[in-house]
């Protein structure tokens, strides 16, 4: 995979504008962007044709999580919008995320479907306040992902330090994407499990999500620069 491929950067804006403006700051220096619900909706999904029409793959953040049905349908919707990959939440179930994966194959067998665990934002001690949970973050990331996998889902949204048992668990093929990666530069802001661009690829992670260290940065071309040295260190590290 190419590195540029790698990172997706997350245009976390309400105003289209602004991140019309950060494309164009970060130029050819990055291919690869994740338009989420707050973007999407505030420009009524034009966002995504805008990107699409500049040669940037999408990533689409909604996050689908009802019923079977409209879970499916509106993965479909996702699948005509000649994005790359988009994504539904993994507690919805194997019953919906085996009929999203079904009927998006049938008519866009290149997208890639992919699922949520838990969220970064959570720590243990939140996980078991809002679920009543006895198992560890982990333990339920790890249950969440094979269920995924088994429904015929291509990856999951997951923390970087869930990433590699992930893999040794589901299979090198199938894709970790991870926000939560942070180089030890910038600040933490709200996520709880972070991880360095160069450790989450020594630790499985296929794709960053990676978005205020490089724009909210005084110079977004350099931090983005910056972050993809540090993936392209953990790339070559990783084959030895």
């Amino acid at each position: 995979m190419n590195i540029k491929d790698r990172l997706i950067v997350a245009l976390d804006y309400s105003n289209i504008e602004d991140a019309k403006n950060i494309v164009e700051i970060l130029g050819d220096t990055i291919s690869f962007y994740k338009v989420g619900l707050e973007l999407f909706l505030n420009s009524k999904g034009e966002m995504v044709d805008y990107l699409t029409k500049k040669g940037k793959k999408v990533f689409l953040d909604l996050k689908f999580h009802d019923i079977p049905n409209t879970t499916t349908m509106a993965s479909l919707f996702a699948a005509k919008q000649n994005v790359f990959m988009f994504n539904v939440h993994a507690s919805g179930g194997k019953a919906m995320m085996e009929s999203v994966a079904k009927k998006v194959k049938e008519i866009n067998p290149e997208i890639l479907s992919i699922a949520v665990t838990i969220l970064t934002s959570f720590s243990e001690e939140g996980l078991k306040e809002t679920f009543q949970s006895e198992l560890s973050l982990k333990d339920l990331a790890l249950n969440l992902a094979k269920l995924t996998k088994d429904s015929g889902m291509d990856g999951i949204v997951c923390s970087p330090w869930e990433a590699k048992a992930i893999k040794d668990l589901c299979g090198q093929n199938f894709k970790t994407v991870c926000p939560g990666v942070r180089p030890k530069w910038s600040v933490a802001d709200d996520q709880e499990r972070i991880m360095t661009p160069k450790d989450a690829m020594l630790n499985g992670c296929d794709y960053l999500v990676v978005g205020r260290p490089i724009t909210k940065n005084e110079n977004p071309v350099l931090a983005a620069q910056k972050v993809l040295d540090e993936i392209e260190e953990g790339v070559k590290n990783l084959c030895y």
